[in-house]
C-alpha cells in the first residue's frame, strides 16, 4: 500500500496532479495563440429564451427510465419493481405516481392501460371522462384514460380527478397517473403532461459520441459529486461540472468565472460580485445570485454535514454561525438585485478569493439537488454537462451549450471507469492520458512505442509528515518529540522510500509555496541527541513504565508501507522503544480520523488548494482548526498565524509565517518527511492545450484535439 495522503481540506486525494516545477518536456503542451473554433455539432440556444421553464430530469436509481417532475414537487423514490416514484406537489397534495409493469404477453397499450386502472382505483366507483390512443416519443404505443373517483368509506366524500397515460417499450409498460381533487386539478394537469411527454427510456450501454472530438481518460467511480461534500480539488469530472464565481487558473491566479467582476470595499471586509449575464445552468435556466445564496446555505447547513465548508468558507460572517444552527441565515451573504451578491468577511485577509476557487463554495441547482439520484446526474453551470453516467462503467460528458464563458472545444469528455490499467489502455488507444514513471521517458520519446506522446512533468505543493498526537502520552512531553524527530535521516529516508526523486523536508511548506524560505532551520539528524531527549523525559527516566506507543494506519491485506516500516525500525533500533501499529481498513480510515479516534502516530500529507501559506500553517496546526489532528496548542503560534491572516504588507506577512514556521519545527508537534516528488505523464500527441499546474485546476475547457 502506498502512503497515506491526508489532503488539504481534508481532501482524502491520494493522487494529485499539482506542480510547482512548471517543466515542460515536450513544447506543444505550451498554450498556442489560437486554437481551432468549436465545431457546430451542438446548438447554441437562442438568446430569446421563450419559456421561462427550465425543467431538470430525474433518473431513477435502479431501472433506466427518467422524467422531468414539475419544480418544486417532491420526488420520492420507491424500493418496489413495480412503483418506481412518486411525485407530490407541497402546495396541495397532487400527486404523480410512476410505475412499471411487465407486461406478461399482452402487446395491446389499451389493455394494459385498463389492467393498471382497475388495481389501481378499484373495479368500480371511478367515470371515465375520455378514453384513446396516446403518442409518446420513442414508444411502441400509448393509451390515455381519465376521470372521476370517490373513494368509499369517507364521511364526506371528496371527488378526485384522475389521469392516466401508459406506454409500452418492448415487455415493460409504463404509466404515469395523477389524483388530484377536483377545485387544483386544472391547475396541475398541464405539468402532468408535460411530465408524460418527458418519459424516456435511457439507453443500458454506452452512448457513441466522435472519437476525434472527444477527450478519453480513465477514472473511478467518483465517491460523489456533491461539490458541498467532495474532499477533491476543482479538477476532473467535478471540474468539467460545476463552477463558482471564481477560479484558479493554471498559474494560480484567481480569475473570473461566475462573477463577471467585483468590487472590494469596507477596508477589504466586503466583496460586491457581478455575475455574469449570460450565466446558465446546464438545463439553461440563468443563474441568479439567489442561487448563489442557496448553494452556500445548503453547503453550511447543518444537515449537509460538510466537512469543508467552514474551512474554505468560515471567514464569512455569520457563516460559522448559521453551520451551528445558531442563526436562520448567513448574515454576512445578501442579495441586491438578481445579478448581484454583497458578502462580507469578518478580516481582510488576502486569501479569501482563493479560498472561494474550492468546490464547497460552487453553485448548485435548487431543482436538482432536491431529486434522488441527482449527483449523477447533476444540473451544474461548469463548461460540460452530464449526457449518460453508467455506474462502474462510463460517464460521459458533452459540451455545455449554455456555457457563459468562451465554449470548450472538445465535444465530449468521457471517463472510463474501472476499465484497467491505465497504461494498457493509453497504449490501446482507449484513453488518451496515462502516468509514467522516471524510466519510461525515453520509451514516451519513440514513435514506435505504445507510450509515446507528449510528456509533461508535474511537482505537486505537497508535504507529508507524521503528526505527534500532544494530546497523548508520551508526545505531550515536547522532548520525546524531538528525540523522534532527531532520530530519523530524512535523507536516507527520501532515498530509500522515493528513489531521491522527492525533496527532503525542511519544513510543512513546500517549494514553490509563497512563504517558503531557506533560512528555517530543520531540525538536525543527530541519534545522541535523541536518545539523550528520550532519556530526559519523565516517561523514560526510569521512574515508570512508559506508556504504550499506537500508530494508527490504513492497512490492506494486514501489510502497511514501506514509509511505516521504515519509521518503525528506526525508532525502536535508536531510541529503543515498542511501538504497535493499529491497522484500520480504508472504508472507515478517514471517518475515524476525522472523530478523533487513533493513537499517537498519523501519516499524513497535505497538497495546497491555494497558494498561500495560510492553507498549511494555520488549517494544520492552529489550536481552532479541525484539521490540526495533532492537538497542537501554543498561544504563541496561534498569535503568529492570526496576525498573518490580516497583515495587508506581504512581505511583513510572510515574515510572520516564517516565524511561525520556525517555532512549530522547535516544538515538533509532526516529523516532515519529505515534499511532492516529480510526477510524469503523456498526452496523446493529437491532444492540445494542457498547461502544468502547481494545484489542480479545471483545463479541460480550453483543451482540443488536433489530428
Amino acid at each position: 500500500m502506498g502512503e497515506m495522503l491526508r489532503p488539504s481540506t481534508a481532501n482524502r486525494r491520494f493522487v494529485i496532479l499539482l506542480t510547482s516545477v512548471l517543466m515542460v518536456i515536450s513544447c506543444s503542451l505550451a498554450q498556442p495563440t489560437s486554437r481551432p473554433s468549436p465545431t457546430s455539432t451542438i446548438i447554441v440556444p437562442s438568446e430569446d429564451q421563450g419559456s421561462e421553464y427550465y425543467p431538470v430530469r430525474y433518473y431513477h436509481g435502479r431501472y433506466n427510465v427518467s422524467v422531468e417532475p414539475p419544480l418544486g414537487w417532491e420526488v420520492e423514490e420507491m424500493d418496489g419493481s413495480t412503483t418506481l416514484a412518486t411525485m407530490v406537489d407541497p402546495r396541495n397534495g397532487a400527486t404523480i405516481t410512476l410505475s412499471q409493469i411487465d407486461t406478461s404477453g399482452v402487446r395491446s397499450a389499451e389493455e394494459v392501460n385498463k389492467r393498471f386502472l382497475v388495481e389501481w382505483l378499484g373495479k368500480s366507483g371511478f367515470d371515465l371522462l375520455f378514453d384513446e390512443s396516446y403518442s409518446a416519443q420513442d414508444f411502441a404505443s400509448g393509451w390515455r384514460r381519465a376521470g372521476r373517483v370517490v373513494h368509499s368509506g369517507e364521511t364526506e366524500p371528496q371527488p378526485e380527478r384522475w389521469t392516466l397515460i401508459s406506454v409500452l417499450k418492448g415487455d415493460l409498460a409504463y404509466h404515469l397517473a395523477l389524483l388530484a381533487s377536483e377545485s387544483i386539478y386544472d391547475d396541475v394537469s398541464d405539468a402532468f403532461e408535460l411530465v408524460a411527454s418527458s418519459l424516456q427510456i435511457d439507453p443500458t450501454g454506452p452512448i457513441e459520441v466522435r472519437r476525434e472530438a472527444a477527450l478519453y481518460l480513465s477514472s473511478g467511480e467518483p465517491v460523489t459529486l456533491d461539490p458541498a461534500l467532495t474532499h477533491y480539488g476543482a479538477d476532473g469530472i467535478i471540474g468539467d461540472l460545476y463552477s463558482g464565481l471564481v477560479a484558479l487558473d493554471p498559474q494560480l491566479r484567481v480569475r473570473m468565472s461566475l462573477a463577471e467582476h467585483w468590487e472590494v470595499t469596507d477596508g477589504g471586509t466586503c466583496y460586491t460580485f457581478h455575475l455574469h449575464p449570460q450565466a446558465r445552468f446546464h438545463n439553461g435556466r440563468p443563474v441568479t445570485a439567489s442561487d448563489v445564496l442557496f448553494s452556500w446555505e445548503r453547503a453550511a447547513h447543518p444537515e449537509t454535514s460538510s466537512e469543508t465548508v467552514l474551512l474554505y468558507m468560515g471567514d464569512i460572517v455569520g457563516l460559522e454561525e448559521y453551520h451551528d444552527g445558531r442563526a436562520e441565515s448567513i448574515a454576512g451573504v445578501e442579495v441586491l438585485d438578481e445579478h448581484t451578491l454583497r458578502v462580507c468577511i469578518k478580516a481582510a485577509v488576502p486569501y479569501f478569493l482563493a479560498k472561494l476557487t474550492y468546490p464547497v463554495a460552487w453553485v448548485v441547482d435548487r431543482y436538482n439537488v432536491s431529486l434522488p439520484n441527482w449527483e449523477s446526474h447533476p444540473n451544474g453551470t461548469g463548461p460540460f454537462r452530464h449526457l449518460q453516467h453508467l455506474e462502474e462503467e462510463i460517464f460521459i460528458l458533452e459540451r455545455n451549450p449554455w456555457y457563459y464563458g468562451e465554449l470548450p472545444w472538445l465535444e465530449h469528455v468521457v471517463y472510463l471507469i474501472y476499465a484497467g490499467y491505465t497504461q494498457r489502455l493509453y497504449e490501446n488507444g482507449e484513453v488518451d492520458l496515462a502516468g509514467l514513471t522516471r524510466d519510461q521517458l525515453d520509451r514516451a520519446a519513440d514513435p514506435e512505442d505504445g507510450l509515446f506522446g507528449t510528456v509533461f512533468t508535474e511537482t505537486g505543493l505537497c508535504t507529508y509528515y507524521v503528526t505527534f498526537n500532544t494530546a497523548l502520552p508520551p508526545f505531550d512531553d515536547p522532548d520525546v518529540r524531538r528525540a523522534f524527530v532527531h532520530a530519523v535521516d530524512r535523507e536516507r529516508y527520501v532515498e530509500a522510500i522515493t528513489n531521491s526523486e522527492a525533496a527532503v523536508g525542511r519544513g510543512v511548506l513546500p517549494p514553490g509555496m509563497p512563504g517558503y524560505s531557506d533560512e528555517v532551520a530543520p531540525p538536525a539528524y543527530d541519534p545522541d541527541l535523541a536518545r539523550e531527549l528520550l532519556a530526559g523525559s519523565p516517561y523514560y527516566d526510569g521512574s515508570q513504565e512508559p506508556p504504550p506507543i499506537v500508530w494508527t494506519l490504513p492497512t490492506s491485506g494486514g501489510s502497511y508501507s514501506p514509509a511505516a516500516a521504515f519509521l518503525v525500525d528506526t525508532w525502536e533500533e535508536i531510541l529503543g522503544v515498542t511501538i504497535t501499529v493499529e491497522g484500520i481498513d480504508w472504508d472507515s480510515y478517514h471517518d475515524q480520523i476525522d472523530a478523533g479516534i487513533y493513537g499517537q502516530l498519523l501519516k499524513e500529507g497535505w497538497c495546497a488548494d491555494y497558494p498561500d501559506p495560510e492553507n498549511f500553517l494555520d488549517v494544520l496546526f492552529h489550536s481552532g482548526s479541525a484539521q490540526n489532528h495533532a492537538y497542537y496548542n501554543n498561544p504563541d503560534y496561534d498569535a503568529l498565524v492570526e496576525q498573518a491572516r490580516v497583515e495587508s504588507d506581504i512581505e511583513r506577512r510572510l515574515v510572520l509565517y516564517q516565524e511561525a514556521e520556525q517555532l512549530l519545527l522547535d516544538d515538533a508537534p509532526a516529523l516532515f518527511l519529505n515534499h511532492s516528488r516529480p510526477r510524469y505523464g503523456v498526452w496523446k500527441p493529437y491532444v492540445k492545450g494542457y498547461i502544468p499546474s502547481p494545484i489542480g485546476v479545471p483545463q479541460h475547457v480550453a483543451m482540443w484535439i488536433e489530428r
